[in-house]
């Protein structure tokens, strides 16, 4: 179960400046998921439904939501790797996601509500105040 304890152990792991910069994602469901080939961590991404995304000005981190909610590896992305951005806002419970950096591409629905995370909520809206960091 997802708790708020679950998204403290990501931040103290991983050291993760923390402001309200980190949103939960899921794969969409006709997904657009291409990873290249060399990366130790393609089979966590794989095999997680539901994702950990932390934005900050330096770029984007991306960790897999394995077993019980614990966070895998992360990919990371400078702004200057990304050659492809975009947040589409969703009418209801989540945004859509377009990243694409080299081979990379990635496409996620960014979850705006969660029954008893209120972090999720109020994460989104931060996030969508600074627009992701993206400049």
């Amino acid at each position: 179960m997802l708790t708020e304890e679950k998204l403290e152990n990501l931040i103290l792991k991983y050291d993760i400046p923390y402001n309200h910069n980190i949103a939960l994602a899921r794969r969409t469901t006709g997904r657009e998921w291409v990873l290249p080939d060399t990366l130790e961590n393609v089979k966590e991404f794989e095999k997680a439904e539901y994702f950990y995304v932390c934005f900050s000005e330096q770029g984007i981190c991306i960790f897999p939501a394995l077993e019980n909610w614990n966070s895998g590896e992360p990919l990371v992305f400078g702004w200057k790797q990304i050659t492809g951005f975009e947040v589409k806002k969703g009418w209801f419970t989540e945004n859509d996601l377009r990243l694409s950096s080299g081979k990379v591409r990635l496409r996620l629905k960014l979850v705006k509500k969660m029954a008893n995370n209120s972090w999720v909520r109020e994460n989104m809206i931060f996030l969508d105040s600074v627009n992701y960091y993206r400049r």
